[in-house]
């Protein structure tokens, strides 16, 4: 597993908009990964708020394997809870809209930033539900960061409901996204330098 040094900050943008921002920060002690997430999104028309979204996390991974994830998201206005924990017989995850369930034990959430995950079972990290996907590895890019500045990644991409398309940098770093959301436009996500 490859972990980012500090903090990673992206820029979200919404069909070329900016609309909020996604910033993980990294606490390493010995084996211990903790990695806190902060997702702020917020889509206007003129004065008028028509999408608000807040999600914020906190995963442990110890020794390279996922230990335990607790998430909280205001979903425009709709509370959601994730709580997620390795125990013997796999990952044991309860959710606000989900009865407690015993996922696989390589299961881990599908929260982007290790690249590990694109290979393993998933589960969202923001309503707990298994998430049946396959993923395919498309080969590398030149991606653009915040300063505009071009760097390689290798792109994943994620099929489903609502595809997904994953960068990492050559150091397996995550360095991009895009998706497809409901109501059809196009999310992008544009890494701080």
């Amino acid at each position: 597993m490859s972990v980012p040094e500090g903090r990673l900050r992206f820029t979200v943008l919404r069909n070329g908009s900016e609309i909020g921002s996604h910033t993980l920060s990294f606490d390493v002690t010995g084996d211990d990964l903790v990695v806190h997430i902060d997702v702020r999104m917020c889509v206007g028309f003129g004065p008028f708020t028509l999408f608000r979204y807040h999600h914020q996390g906190e995963e442990l991974w110890r020794a390279g394997r996922f230990v335990s994830l607790d998430t909280r998201t205001d979903n425009n206005g709709e509370g959601l809870r994730v709580s997620a924990r390795r125990v013997a017989e796999g990952v044991s995850v309860e959710a606000t809209y989900l009865a407690r369930c015993i996922l696989p034990a390589d299961a881990a959430p599908l929260t982007h930033w290790n690249v590990a995950a694109m290979s393993g079972r998933l589960f969202n990290p923001q309503d707990g539900k298994p998430l049946h996907a396959a993923t395919r590895c498309q080969g590398m890019d030149l991606v653009a960061l915040g300063d505009g500045k071009q760097v390689k990644a290798v792109r994943y991409s994620m099929d489903g409901k609502l595809p997904i398309d994953d960068w990492y940098d050559q150091g397996m770093v995550w360095t991009a996204l895009q998706a497809k959301v409901k109501d059809g436009s196009t999310l992008r996500y544009v890494r701080e330098a």
